[in-house]
């Protein structure tokens, strides 16, 4: 394709907020094209090297974008589930089955397959408005405190939960954060003197760790450690408890943790909101497309969006791709890209929510303790916590004959 050149009214064809898995993966899909862009990253040296992240990428979805391996990336074979009043589950796969890795690791993972040939990606530089004018598309920028404007013809806005688009309500306003964001902390662990060779990572279900969703400890090679819970905002908020209080627990109280964990360093603590809305519409306006979590692209049931992330910043590079072909960057024009992500994991994030309100009101004992107390019911949910079985078929496989016959006929 004849690269496209900036016209007189832009600075940049495309700008992209946020170094993220979804706006590496738009610039990877730009730059292969030969398509100038700019990407605009809040961070100063590596992409993700802030972000609150558990960091597990399911095998399969790191395979498809070419990241089987990378430096810092450590594979699981197993999984352990702690169900409420049930004894700790282990899960074994015969292969690997998910690589878990800092963000800034993913990060420069993901920088790495985005071609110079074409575009730039500044970091250091802060999206503070996004703003449409006649003729494009205007992003102020602030960097080291000075202020610069930028043009474009479209921006992917892939800037996080609240996204900088929605400041001005410009594709939609916020989600409603009591029921629709996820609030999530985390530990950054170190073990000083020991190396902790361990493929299994855990998933804790209950209230003694969590705020109404779950906590886990994801091992990442040698002797680092993540350690996290969260739950939706709203139940975060009604519970009289300092979330980190649960990852103290956690480390000081419950088997296998504690005793593998022993003498661990805290060396950083975190924390983030998350989309746990499932479905969110609209995802696009005129000059405008949103990726990643700014466009709720994360699973509401485990709160993973890497994978999502990842696609949803190709499939809006191909859609920007279009529209500069076609000199057309109206919402209609746009509209594919809704209809494009939706196809391709929109049932994931639908039936998680779902799932999601069920498992908040009457907690995961609802899907029945003689389901989860044997080896069929804990490897279905390791399945779906890996990316091994869609959210759908969870629901079929575990719900009774009436919600089986209702879900197939959707």
């Amino acid at each position: 394709m004849t690269k496209i050149m900036n016209a007189t009214d832009v600075d940049t064809p495309v700008i992209i907020i946020s170094a993220g898995p979804a706006g590496l993966m738009a610039a990877r899909r730009l730059a292969r094209e030969d398509i100038d862009f700019t990407l605009l990253s809040k961070e100063t040296e590596v992409p993700g090297e802030h972000k609150t992240c558990g960091g597990l990428i399911p095998l399969r979805s790191a395979e498809e974008f070419g990241l089987g391996s990378f430096k810092g990336a450590h594979h699981i074979r197993s999984l352990r589930i702690k169900f409420p009043g049930l004894v700790i589950k282990r899960v074994d796969f015969n292969r690997s089955v998910g690589i878990i890795a800092s963000r800034a690791d993913i990060g420069v993972a993901l920088l790495s397959k985005v071609s110079r040939q074409a575009g730039s990606i500044l970091l250091g530089n802060n999206v503070e408005t996004v703003e449409i004018e006649s003729n494009n598309v205007k992003v102020t920028v602030n960097e080291a405190g000075e202020k610069r404007s930028l043009r474009a013809h479209l921006v992917i806005d892939a800037s996080g939960a609240i996204p900088v688009s929605s400041r001005n309500s410009l594709v939609r306003s916020r989600l409603e954060q009591q029921l629709m964001i996820g609030y999530g902390v985390q530990y950054q662990l170190r073990l000083p003197g020991k190396k902790l060779n361990a493929d299994v990572s855990d998933i804790y279900y209950g209230h003694e760790y969590s705020p109404g969703g779950y906590a886990w400890v994801f091992p990442r090679g040698n002797n680092d450690v993540a350690i996290g819970t969260g739950g939706l905002l709203s139940k975060v908020r009604a519970v009289k408890r300092s979330t980190f209080e649960y990852l103290d627990y956690l480390m000081t109280n419950v088997e296998p943790t504690c005793s593998e964990l022993k003498g661990a360093e805290i060396i950083k603590r975190e924390a983030a909101l998350m989309p746990l809305a499932g479905v969110v519409k609209p995802s696009y306006a005129d000059r405008i497309l949103l990726a990643g979590d700014a466009a709720a692209h994360c699973s509401p049931i485990s709160g993973e969006g890497i994978y999502y992330s990842m696609v949803g910043g190709d499939l809006a590079a191909a859609t920007a791709i279009k529209a500069l072909d076609s000199k057309s960057f109206s919402s209609r024009t746009l509209s594919g890209y809704e209809r494009a992500w939706t196809r391709a994991f929109g049932s994931d994030l639908k039936w998680g929510r779902w799932l999601q309100k069920r498992l908040v009101n009457g907690g995961i004992r609802g899907l029945g303790s003689k389901f989860l107390e044997g080896e069929k019911g804990p490897r279905i949910i390791a399945e779906m916590l890996l990316g091994e079985r869609s959210v759908r078929s969870t629901i079929v496989a575990v719900g009774p004959g009436y919600l089986k016959a209702k879900i197939l006929k959707r």
